[in-house]
């Protein structure tokens, strides 16, 4: 089955972002810090820290290897601050697997939190964690706006395994609302053969 996509805009980005604080501002009492999972929830966790007006410390966990492909999901930086007994909002892009939140929340708790509540930008209903907030389920691969070349390389090595022309791969990212000058500069600096 072929993957679908759902590109993303900056746009759309900050306005789910202020719509989930606003949410979290109504319904939460006031938390400690943020804590972001990075990579993948480092844009969420910094504007969630401006936009809830709160610190932010971040974890490193690592576990896809592609676009298809989820490794073992391992802690590769840890906490560097203190969360004992402090509320927190643990912030990630997508539960996509769900074992990147299982595993941060798991890792988390011993270092003697009050309160965990969890957030992501996106939620697939597949998932083995549901976070307690998040903008937007969906089933599709999520194209984010802060990494246009990650993704870009990504999509077009599974297009060139699956037999694709030079040409066929241009239409294809030029319809997923990527730019003639993203594609260039990713096919000269990364896709040279």
């Amino acid at each position: 089955m072929a993957i679908q996509y759902l590109p993303f805009s900056w746009s759309q980005y900050h306005t789910s972002a202020r719509k989930l604080a606003a949410t979290i501002l109504d319904h939460e009492k006031p938390m400690d810090k943020i804590i972001a999972i990075s990579r993948g929830g480092l844009t969420f966790g910094h504007l969630l820290s401006d936009l809830l007006r709160i610190p932010i410390s971040t974890i490193s966990i690592q576990s896809y290897t592609d676009i298809q492909t989820q490794g073992e999901v391992k802690i590769i930086e840890k906490l560097k601050t203190s969360i004992w007994s402090n509320a927190f909002l643990l912030v990630d892009d997508v539960s996509d697997s769900g074992k990147t939140l299982v595993r941060a929340i798991k890792y988390l708790k011993r270092c003697g939190p009050k309160h965990i509540t969890t957030i992501t930008m996106f939620y697939k209903p597949h998932s083995s964690f549901r976070p307690d907030y998040f903008a937007q389920a969906t089933t599709k691969w999520i194209i984010f706006p802060y990494e246009p070349t990650e993704t870009m390389i990504q999509i077009s090595k599974q297009l060139q395994r699956e037999g694709k022309s030079k040409a066929d791969i241009q239409n294809f990212l030029e319809k997923l609302n990527f730019t003639d000058d993203q594609i260039a500069f990713v096919r000269r600096h990364y896709l040279t053969h």
